[in-house]
This record gives structure tokens, C-alpha cells and sequence, in this order.
């Protein structure tokens, strides 16, 4: 599995990953998880599960601590939303002995990841 929080930190350092590069990658990273959170459920490995399910509740963090609401305004508003309810989705997990919680969390980060892709990252400011 890919290390997200290494590439956040690149970001952080000033590496040569844009932030729409970074969004990108965290999405991926998000995805991963959550795939490696259904396999472990389908193969009742709870280890697995829990630390696929730490990893994209960090991944969700870093996307949501990155908002800038004052800029992104409702916007931002509503992605601050939307990542508070998958944040509370996956924290059912534990007790959910069914992968419904995890294929919803699935399901908007693939929405998410979608609407990303169509954004035209020459557009994206210089600075932020």
C-alpha cells in the first residue's frame, strides 16, 4: 500500500507535488485503503481491517484539515460536511459486521475522485 502521509509530507516539504497533485494522490490513497479494508472484512481479518480504516480516516483528516473555507466558501463548507459523515461512516466499521459502511465510504470517495479528474490542473493557481 502506498504511503499517503509520506506524500502529504512531500507536499508539506515543499516537494515538486502541486496541491491538485496531492488531492489526487490522497484520493488514490483513500480508495487503496478502502479496498484493503473490504478484503480484510470479506476475509474476517479485523487487524487488516483496523489499520485500512486508520489509514483512510487520515487520508480523509489531511483532505479535510486542507480546506480553506474562506476561499472555498460553500463549497468548502460542504466538503468539510462530506468528510465529516465518511469520517463517521467508517467509525461504525468495528461494529459493522456488514461492508455497507465501507462500500458507501467507497462509493463518494470514487464520486470525489471523479469530479476531481475533471478539473484542468493548469488552472490551478500558482500559489495558494
Amino acid at each position: 500500500m502506498s504511503n499517503p502521509i509520506k506524500t502529504y509530507n512531500s507536499v508539506a516539504d515543499g516537494q515538486d507535488l502541486s496541491p491538485y497533485q496531492a488531492v489526487d494522490l490522497l484520493l488514490d490513497g483513500a480508495l487503496e485503503s478502502i479496498s484493503v479494508a473490504l478484503i480484510a472484512q470479506q476475509e474476517n481479518n479485523v487487524a487488516q481491517r483496523g489499520e485500512a480504516v486508520g489509514t483512510t480516516l487520515t487520508i480523509i483528516g489531511l483532505l479535510q484539515d486542507s480546506l480553506d473555507k474562506g476561499l472555498g466558501g460553500e463549497l468548502a463548507e460542504n466538503l468539510d460536511s462530506l468528510y465529516d459523515y465518511m469520517t463517521r461512516r467508517l467509525a461504525t466499521v468495528s461494529i459493522d459486521k456488514t461492508p455497507h459502511s465501507l462500500e458507501e465510504v467507497q462509493s463518494i470517495v470514487l464520486q470525489l475522485r471523479e469530479a476531481w479528474s475533471q478539473i484542468d490542473p493548469a488552472q490551478e493557481p500558482k500559489e495558494l
